[in-house]
């Protein structure tokens, strides 16, 4: 879901390039609801550790219609001790994995004329995400008995790539009422295609074996993510504080297709505190999501509860430069004297947060 944005309306000819990063170490198990005291205890949970780039160019043919391309980097990694058993167990064995991710094409439409409307809009966002990344990265690592250190797909949540085409779904919208800006947005990714015939790291870490079923393959699951908060400038400056709700996750089931393969459903919602500067044609942004609930969904049909990882709070920060190419004068809208506009940063919730 790289490439979902949120910016003001610009008008005809301008550029927007803009540069995200996301980065969470997620090491608290959760199934369902449930933290999982034991896997601290003996010191046999999971870590990942994940640091998503994001390149982003917007071109505005007018003040309503624009076209972005996005370019994500992924750099993460995920361990587990091996053996994990007996308690205190084995040494950490970790798995690595990077290179371009999925890469991402999509258009938006504001509803209503920005000129006549500076103080709220709508826009409507599609969009295609190509099948660019590496959904089979391996590298070496052992089973779960500390044995067969050979070289293995890595886990789902660390690949580059899901192996699928994918279609991406986007509202968003903001009000501005005096000084405060509220924004809502919602963004969802349609990912058709079943599995992608890379191993799951169940075969990397246990075996092959009929019992698992479809398990021993990756799924290509979609993903959503919902935000929702208000902007505060602070006094006369071009700073702006903001707050909001923010939910990120990864369905039981698709919207269209089967949902067969390994995936870690589950969601988690965070209170997203932050800030926006702008000064002149660039724009910084620093949020800090911090986790409120964490929620493992069953698997798809086997109906398993099991477990995964949630971070504690995540780092998203983002740098946008806003350029009229030729020297033509910029004709940004005009924002009522005193209000703050919505903060032009990328939205970068990478991939799913279940782990």
């Amino acid at each position: 879901m790289f490439g979902a944005s949120d910016t003001l309306p610009q008008q005809g000819r301008d550029w927007v390039f803009s540069f995200g990063y996301r980065g969470l170490t997620s090491n608290d198990h959760y199934s369902g609801t449930q933290f999982q005291y034991a896997r601290k205890a003996n010191e046999t949970f999971v870590e990942n550790t994940q640091q998503l780039y994001d390149l982003n160019a917007t071109y505005f043919f007018d003040n309503r219609w624009s076209a972005s391309l996005s370019l994500p980097i992924v750099n993460a990694s995920w361990s587990l001790p091996t053996p994990i058993a007996p308690v205190p167990p084995g040494p950490r064995a970790e798995q690595n994995s990077s290179g371009l991710g999925d890469i991402i094409v999509s258009g938006r439409y504001w509803a209503f004329d920005p000129v006549k409307h500076p103080r709220g809009n709508l826009s409507i966002g599609l969009g295609v995400k190509a099948p660019t990344g590496d959904y089979k990265n391996e590298d070496t690592y052992p089973n779960i008995n500390g044995t067969n250190d050979t070289e293995k797909v890595a886990d789902i949540s660390i690949q580059p790539g899901d192996g699928g085409w994918g279609y991406l779904f986007d509202l968003q919208g903001y009000m501005s009422w005096k000084r405060i800006s509220w924004y809502s947005s919602g963004t969802y990714l349609v990912n058709p295609r079943d599995t992608n015939g890379a191993d799951s790291v169940i075969v990397g870490l246990v075996g092959n074996s009929p019992a698992f079923g479809t398990r021993v393959e990756n799924t290509v699951p979609d993903q959503y993510l919902l935000r929702t908060g208000a902007l505060f400038p602070v006094g006369q400056t071009k700073l702006g504080l903001t707050l909001g709700f923010r939910m990120e996750g990864l369905p039981r089931y698709d919207l269209v297709g089967d949902s067969h393969g390994f995936r870690r459903p589950g969601y988690e919602t965070f209170l997203e505190p932050g800030f926006v500067y702008t000064i002149g044609r660039q724009t910084l942004s620093l949020y800090v999501p911090i986790g409120l609930v964490q929620n493992r969904l069953p698997d798809p049909y086997t109906g398993l509860a099991g477990d995964a990882t949630f971070p504690e709070y995540i780092i998203l920060a983002g740098y946008s430069y806003h350029f009229t190419p030729g020297g033509l004068p910029s004709r940004r809208p005009t924002v009522p004297p005193g209000e703050s506009p919505m903060p032009e940063h990328p939205v970068t919730p990478g991939n799913a947060p279940s782990r």
